[in-house]
């Protein structure tokens, strides 16, 4: 095998209408809070990318509408790493400004906790989505940070 595989999206099936009737609160969200950029795919209105990869269709969520619609009742989430728990702080208050204006946000409480080699900030946060989001940041213990994917400069 050849180079390193990296996580490329994950696609989620909506009801009908879903995205049509939430367009601009999507794009408010997840552009104006989480700063991943928020466009269609296609010639569709039934297909939305949230891409965390700077406007390429990868590194992302791909949005669809169908009959058959996820439905996600248990722990199913989405990890979305943060470089600094400052900057899991921040998203967490911007999420909480937010809810003071959209109650359909889900927040759940931050979680610092320590394991072997890493401590952990977190808080698991669901808008529009069947699944939630663990937004999250670890800092690693002198020598226990993994290899980690990166781009060849």
């Amino acid at each position: 095998m050849e180079g390193k595989i990296r996580f490329n999206h994950i696609a989620l099936t909506l009801p009908y209408g879903t995205l049509k009737a939430n367009r601009a609160d999507f794009e408010n969200f997840y552009s104006g809070i989480l700063g991943a950029d928020v466009f269609g795919y296609g010639d569709s209105d039934s297909t939305l990318v949230i891409s965390f990869d700077e406007g390429f269709p990868s590194q992302s969520i791909v949005l669809n509408e169908g009959a058959d619609f996820m439905v996600a009742k248990g722990f199913d989430h989405i990890g979305l790493e943060y470089q600094t728990f400052s900057e899991v702080d921040s998203v967490i208050a911007e999420c909480r400004y937010f809810r003071r204006q959209d109650d359909r946000i889900e927040i759940g409480e931050i979680i610092n906790q320590q394991d072997d080699g890493y401590r952990y900030r977190a808080c698991y946060v669901r808008y529009l989505l069947p699944m939630q989001l663990d937004i999250q940041a670890i800092q690693w213990d002198s020598g226990k940070k993994p290899k980690q994917w990166k781009y060849d400069a």
